[in-house]
Formats: structure tokens, C-alpha cells, sequence
């Protein structure tokens, strides 16, 4: 999924792009919403861990902090600032060139409500090169155990390195990275009945996944098992997903989940409306449970 999202933004800036570079901050028209802090990681912070190989100049490691949890602090790896049309939609670089305004909230969210994860198996679903998410459970929230999946084994390979860098904040917490795609039942069905959680940013947007997406989370859910997805509405697809989603599980669709967020997105909409587009950018955030 996260390769597709970048796919789409490819082909909108291959006509535009001139000298065949696009810095990483024309991509998108908003950003973030400024939920987290961000900096470069320290040079004598930037050891190398041992799965990196010959390109790993292009990436570079950030540090992740958040006031809502005092000392919580996580480290990424993301590429440089500068990235090429190929780049973006290539397999080796998909979701990782940026955080998504959807994975930002996502993570806030999971960092201020992280008491729900306690003692809780845990599942990130599509989490492209970062997982950050699901990284931020796995540090703050004493989960029983955290997976962190992506139908990219490229996307798989950096968080396994993220996974690394950070496991010695895990705690008592188990955290696997593995490859998932939602459309192999093979893999999917061997994962039927595990999870009592599972979160997801931004992976509703193409029509193709949006059924699977669905079919997998059923699954891999136990009974009364929770989904919690952010997602843009995005020209319906929300709407499509909630849809093909409401025979399976008890939906809830919630715009106002959280104050700091609803008032971000109430200043943007009258101070910024010129970058910022509440369908496009919002994330929504939906509640499944498993009937």
C-alpha cells in the first residue's frame, strides 16, 4: 500500500520535475501537524547496525519524542532530503522518504491512549519503512506483544533495523517485523485468532486493497479484538472501506478524537487553507470491533 501511494504521487510529479530532483518538501502541500518532534540523530548517535549495507549513506537516522509521554524517545530510519522520481516509486525506497500526516496521528494517538495496548498482542498493518506507530506501542505501552508488518520485504528489511536500534527500550514487550500481504491467505490464515489490536494509517486509498484489508483484519483479530485505523476520506474511500467493513464488525467513524488534533485542523482550515485539505489530509479515525 505504501508503495501505491507513492506510485500515485509519481506519476503527478514526473511531468513537473525538471532536473529530474524533487526535494522531499514539495511532495506533499501539508505536512504534519507538528504532533511530534523530530531531529537529526547526534553524530556519535549514528551506529551503524549490523543489517545495513552499501547504501545505507542515502538513509538517515531521526530521533521521535512526544511531550504527551515524558523521557519517550524512538529512533528512524528515513532517507536524506532530496529523493528522485525514481526513488519515490521504487521498490527499494517505498514509505520511506517521509512521515504521513495519518502515521503522525496514529502514533500521537497510540502514545496518549497507550495504556489500552497493556498487556495486549498487538499488529500494525501496513506500516511501510517505519512502522512508527507500532514502534511507539512497543516502547510506551508495556504491550504483551508487538508484530510490525508491510506487504514490502524493502519496507521490512528498514524497520527490522529500526526494530534493532530500539530494542533495548522494549522492555518485557516482544516485537517481530514481518512480511504480510493482506491478499496471501496463506500467510493470513496462519495468524487467524492472535491479535487483540491491531492499528493502521492511511491504507484504504486503492480499490483493489481496501476488500483484502478488511478480510485480513477479520481474521487475524480475536473475537472482539479492536481495529483502530486513521485514514483521510479521501474522495469516499473511507466510506467504501466502512462499507465492506460493517458485516463484520461494529464500525465507528470518529472526527473529533482528540482536542489537540481538532483544533490543529480548525486553525488550518481557516489560517492555511491554501496547503491544507481536510479530505486529503484529515485523518479520520475508525473503530473497528470484530462481532
Amino acid at each position: 500500500a505504501a508503495r501505491e501511494r507513492w506510485k500515485l504521487l509519481g506519476r503527478a510529479l514526473k511531468q513537473r520535475a525538471t532536473n529530474g530532483k524533487v526535494e522531499a518538501v514539495s511532495v506533499r502541500r501539508f505536512e504534519s501537524f507538528g504532533l511530534l518532534k523530530t531531529r537529526k540523530a547526534r553524530e556519535d548517535d549514528t551506529i551503524p547496525t549490523e543489517r545495513e549495507g552499501a547504501n545505507k549513506e542515502d538513509a538517515k537516522w531521526f530521533q521521535y519524542s512526544c511531550d504527551l509521554v515524558p523521557n519517550f524517545k524512538m529512533d528512524i530510519r528515513q532517507l536524506g532530503g532530496s529523493f528522485t522520481y525514481e526513488a519515490l516509486i521504487g521498490f527499494n525506497n517505498t514509505g520511506n522518504v517521509c512521515i504521513w500526516p495519518s502515521e503522525e496521528v496514529l502514533t500521537y494517538y497510540c502514545l496518549k491512549n497507550k495504556e489500552i495496548f497493556r498487556n495486549q498482542r498487538v499488529c500494525e498493518l501496513g506500516g511501510g519503512m517505519t512502522c512508527l506507530a507500532g514502534v511507539a506501542v512497543a516502547i510506551a505501552s508495556a504491550a504483551e506483544e508487538v508484530v510490525l508488518t508491510d506487504g514490502n520485504e524493502k519496507s521490512v528489511e528498514n524497520v527490522e533495523q529500526i526494530v534493532q536500534r530500539n530494542s533495548a527500550q522494549f522492555g518485557d514487550t516482544r516485537v517481530a517485523c514481518q512480511v504480510l500481504k493482506w491478499d496471501e491467505q496463506d500467510r493470513v490464515d496462519r495468524l487467524t485468532g492472535v491479535y487483540d489490536h491491531v492499528i493502521c494509517a492511511d491504507c484504504l486509498f486503492f480499490d483493489q486493497y481496501r476488500q483484502p484489508l478488511v478480510d485480513c483484519i477479520f481474521r487475524i483479530l480475536k473475537p472482539n479484538g479492536v481495529a483502530t485505523i486513521f485514514a483521510p476520506r479521501r474522495n469516499q474511500t473511507l466510506e467504501d472501506f466502512c462499507r465492506r467493513a460493517e458485516p463484520f464488525f461494529r464500525v465507528a467513524t470518529v472526527e473529533n478524537y482528540e482536542e489537540v488534533v481538532w483544533a490543529l485542523h480548525l486553525k488550518l482550515q481557516t489560517e492555511d487553507r491554501d496547503r491544507y485539505n481536510p479530505d486529503i489530509h484529515y485523518p479520520v479515525m475508525l473503530s473497528l470491533t470484530k462481532q
